[in-house]
């Protein structure tokens, strides 16, 4: 029980100075580090969650401030593409990110190019990110912007794959008005990550 809570440490310091988001990475970084071998002595994603807030209270007590700017920045540019109905998604949303994080925005459109169109008619610079060819939707992109110092990716994916994605919780993903209401009433834990539904 003393290494897993070892990895889960070596883990969340990790994901919190080496922006390391990938739990599953993680682990196996931080057991590789400390000369572990055996997957039974991995720790589950809840105990470097709990790892993780603990080593922010001590060496990162202002993450929640980042957190929350970070939130505002996603916040004005889901308002900004408001017509695409954009989702908030991964490290901002989850609690997980550092300062230096992206800031992840799902749009469902079957019109990939109306994306594009829209940023270069409001003169927003964007580079096409590389696809994996392999990837279901590698026919959509994801485009690349900066705001406010931070990067931004739009991941575009076709309509039918909002409505076809059982696997999707909807605390993966949350719409602007969602994020205000987060912003507006501090609905947080102490390391910025959501309360369960």
């Amino acid at each position: 029980m003393a290494l897993r809570s070892e990895i889960a440490h070596r883990a969340a310091r990790l994901i919190a100075e080496d922006h390391i988001l990938d739990f599953a990475q993680a682990k196996k970084k931080a057991a590789r580090q400390l000369g572990v071998t055996e997957g039974r002595a991995l720790p589950s994603n809840q105990e470097i969650e709990a790892a993780l807030e603990s080593y922010r209270a001590i060496y990162q007590p202002d993450h929640a401030g980042h957190l929350d700017r970070l939130r505002g920045k996603a916040l004005i540019l889901m308002r900004l593409l408001t017509e695409f109905q954009p989702y908030l998604t991964g490290s901002v949303l989850s609690g997980v990110a550092g300062p230096h994080s992206d800031i992840n925005l799902l749009i469902y459109t079957d019109d990939p190019k109306a994306v594009e169109l829209f940023l270069l008619n409001r003169q927003i610079d964007y580079q096409i990110a590389e696809q994996d060819p392999l990837h279901r939707h590698a026919d959509y992109p994801t485009l690349v912007l900066w705001y406010d110092d931070s990067a931004v990716k739009l991941h575009v994916r076709p309509l039918d794959a909002e409505r076809n994605n059982p696997r999707r919780d909807d605390r993966e993903r949350i719409r602007a008005e969602q994020l205000q209401a987060l912003l507006e009433n501090g609905l947080a834990t102490a390391d910025g990550s959501l309360l369960p539904a």
